[in-house]
């Protein structure tokens, strides 16, 4: 496999970056480690490419990073020594006049005590996620001849578990569905199904790797006809790095290894992404993405380079309902020249989860 030295060496960068920063991790103690970045609402990947029906690629990888990284809250440790605000109160037993005291130190200005902030909720281990989002592609198939535009709408959603195993352990299962429907090519229309278990271990302060299985599968809309199974292991690599009081840098690496039906959508894929996010607002954040996918088909003489910018904005009305809007473009190229990667989308989502327990 020609990926093999490629993934080699990206976590090999991954992870001594990780040793050269470890000193500038955020110091703040955190009681939950971050979720995987496909855990959330997961979106099919579809990489069918057939004539008689055509899917979008491209538009499934843009509605995936929108709304999908559920934000870690780094809350306040109740009873930290080291907090501030949750010093003991002087002793007062024995009076002290204040006039004394002024003729010896000056005039002395009370200076008002901290407000104590209250402690963030926990991350609750069950959640329903509810995803809903309506974007424009300008390349709904991904072939060089046919390159329709369209307007795509999904829903979705996504039943999340997260229990921790152990201090620094914990398991990570979804199960989710949705609809994904076209504005003007109503026979593109297809249902979807994901499955996700894997266990999830932090491994400093700040970095954390998953290893899992993931499980999709595409459904015609009407004929319920099955057009993709694909299962997937996965092994990612991620990192938070806090830059400044409002700029977050995170990053990761995913080597997945895909055994689909039809055979020819088998591949080993590479990916590596960077997300910088900048707080505007306590509840207004934008976010700069970048990702490079190497994607090797093993059945099929195809390699795929893709690229992926995209900027977005995201509103949090409250912390379980979020608002945003999105501009990504995809472009790269493929060895197989019926197939043409460049897309520009653009569109609005909105979230909801709902803690269960």
């Amino acid at each position: 496999m020609r990926l093999f030295p490629i993934a080699l060496c990206s976590l090999a960068t991954l992870l001594a970056w990780d040793i050269d920063h470890s000193a500038a991790a955020n110091p703040t103690p955190s009681e939950n480690l971050p979720i995987s970045q496909e855990a959330d609402s997961q979106k099919p990947i579809p990489e069918v490419i057939t004539n008689d029906s055509v899917h979008n690629e491209q538009s499934a990888k843009h509605t995936t990073q929108n709304g999908n990284v559920i934000i870690v809250q780094v809350p306040v440790v109740p009873g930290d020594p080291t907090n501030p605000t949750n010093f003991p109160p002087a002793d007062s037993n024995q009076a002290t006049d204040p006039q004394d005291v002024e003729a010896e130190l000056g005039e002395i200005k009370i200076i008002p005590p901290r407000p104590q902030q209250p402690p963030q909720r926990r991350q609750p281990d069950v959640q329903l996620l509810l995803r809903s989002s309506a974007f424009t592609s300008s390349n709904i198939t991904g072939f060089e001849a046919f390159q329709p535009s369209d307007t795509v709408f999904i829903n979705g959603a996504t039943l999340l578990a997260t229990p921790k195993l152990a201090e620094d352990t914990r398991l990570v299962a979804a199960v989710g569905g949705g609809l994904v429907r076209y504005a003007d090519r109503g026979d593109f229309n297809y249902n979807y199904l994901n499955f996700n278990v894997g266990i999830q271990q932090r491994l400093t302060r700040g970095m954390y790797g998953q290893l899992g299985w993931v499980q999709e599968r595409l459904y015609r809309d009407g004929s319920g006809d099955r057009l993709l199974l694909d299962d997937s292991v996965r092994l990612s690599v991620g990192r938070q790095d806090q830059l400044s009081d409002r700029l977050r840098l995170d990053s990761f690496y995913e080597l997945r290894a895909s055994f689909a039906t039809p055979s020819d959508q088998n591949r080993l894929a590479n990916t590596l992404g960077a997300r910088l996010r900048y707080d505007i607002t306590p509840q207004l954040q934008g976010a700069l993405d970048y990702r490079l996918s190497l994607k090797d088909f093993t059945q099929q003489e195809r390699f795929d380079t893709q690229n992926q910018i995209g900027l977005e904005a995201i509103y949090n009305i409250n912390p379980d309902l979020f608002i945003s809007g999105s501009a990504s473009y995809l472009f790269g190229s493929s060895s197989d020249p019926l197939v043409d990667l460049d897309n520009f989308s653009v569109g609005v989502n909105i979230g909801l989860n709902v803690p269960l327990f």
